[in-house]
């Protein structure tokens, strides 16, 4: 079978027109309709009926069935690509979080460095949670993220290296910052600013308000930690953050947490069980274990 019949068959069911698709593709429009006409011929089955009369497509059970194989096929194929391209090209795409980066990778590029490594990674931001996904896409080679459990994945191995605990920070001019140490319970009445959603922040949040029976009032979301601590320290509202932020500033003021069993943030090392590592891919991860384990 060819796979690039898939892939028309694919485009064909998202965009439901045969020129889009062709355009799409930059072929003719009888292409699409052969390869259409090669897959149902293949598996003995209508997989789209037609009404010429109206312009419409439907998708028939066993068109349905086949796609969701065939977008599984089609995304196992641009992982192995991309895996593949960057064996040849002896590059290590390194997803890291803002905070991690913020707090771990001064170390690990030093590292990095001193092995002649550095100038051969290439680094992605964002969330833990969306560049979980990006490991599991084969976006990035290998990750640092952080969780509120072990991280567990059929694909990924992850191997922790840290865990710290979250706290509250607030404005200097705000009534806590007289205090040391508070309950989440006492945020009840509070305005939060928070990460995005990907940030693995908002699950231990989220533990956290559910365990004390309230629902949060979340005025302002960003995903850069920079514009979180400047909008706590114009006492816009207050923040839950990991207590590894970087927060060498005297108009924020962190508060520890006092309940029992609080989440934790736990940094961990994943990369793929399927992604075969180069021999330099394998000594930036031999590189960041020794690194973060001190």
């Amino acid at each position: 079978m060819n796979t690039k019949d898939l892939a028309y068959f694919y485009q064909l069911i998202q965009q439901k027109s045969f020129s889009k698709v062709a355009d799409y593709f930059h072929v003719t429009q009888p292409t699409i309709t052969m390869a259409l006409k090669r897959l149902e011929t293949d598996y003995g089955t209508k997989l789209i009926q037609r009404d010429r009369v109206h312009n419409q497509l439907t998708v028939t059970a066993t068109g349905q069935q086949l796609l969701t194989h065939a977008e599984s096929i089609l995304n196992e194929l641009t992982v192995a690509r991309q895996e593949i391209t960057r064996l040849t090209q002896q590059q290590t795409v390194l997803a890291l979080p803002p905070i991690i980066e913020t707090h771990y990778f001064p170390q690990i590029a030093a590292q990095l460095q001193a092995h002649g490594m550095l100038a051969n990674i290439r680094t992605i931001e964002g969330g833990s949670v969306t560049l979980r996904r990006a490991l599991r896409n084969g976006e990035a080679d290998i990750a640092l993220l952080g969780s509120t459990a072990p991280l567990s994945y059929q694909k990924l191995l992850a191997k922790e290296f840290d865990r710290q605990p979250f706290a509250i920070f607030v404005s200097r001019q705000h009534p806590l910052a007289t205090r040391q140490r508070v309950t989440f319970s006492e945020l009840r009445h509070e305005h939060f600013i928070l990460f995005t959603a990907d940030f693995v922040h908002n699950t231990a949040f989220n533990q956290l308000s559910r365990r004390n029976h309230f629902r949060p009032d979340v005025v302002y979301r960003a995903n850069d930690t920079h514009v979180i601590m400047n909008l706590v320290a114009a006492n816009v509202g207050i923040t839950f953050l990991t207590s590894i932020v970087d927060q060498p500033r005297n108009d924020v003021v962190r508060l520890d947490l006092l309940d029992d069993e609080p989440p934790e943030f736990i940094a961990s090392i994943v990369y793929q069980t399927t992604h075969v590592l180069t021999p330099a891919q394998q000594q930036v991860l031999t590189v960041l274990t020794q690194a973060l384990r001190r």
